[in-house]
């Protein structure tokens, strides 16, 4: 259930970037998601953050794309880097590891809040 919904949150995080909307990237997506295997607990916890932390992931994102602008060189255009193979390798990359940042922060938050209540 939760990966179309994080391909569609992608999807919608990518708006500005219309490079990143087809089915390749898509594809790619899942199969790099998929790769993952996140356990019972970790697909949990991405449900509860699509659900309530959908912006910080997509704000994250952004970011991390913003941040490949500004190293590429003066030659070289974000819109075809993100055609490239590379370029859509990186932002999936990118996409995944804000949603790997807020599973640990979920992770983290739960854990601590438990051994300080006991």
């Amino acid at each position: 259930m939760y990966l179309e919904e994080l391909v569609a949150l992608f999807e919608s995080a990518s708006d500005c970037f219309p490079q990143l909307k087809n089915e390749r990237t898509r594809e790619e997506l899942r199969l790099a998601i998929r790769g993952k295997k996140y356990d019972l607990q970790d697909k949990a916890l991405i449900e509860a953050i699509i659900r309530d932390d959908s912006e910080e992931i997509t704000d994250s994102f952004l970011s991390g794309l913003e941040k490949i602008r500004g190293n590429l060189d003066k030659d070289r255009n974000m819109d075809d880097y993100l055609k490239s193979t590379e370029g859509t390798r990186e932002a999936i990359n990118i996409y995944i590891a804000s949603l790997e940042h807020l599973i640990n922060f979920y992770y983290n938050n739960l854990v601590g809040k438990h051994f300080s209540s006991t």
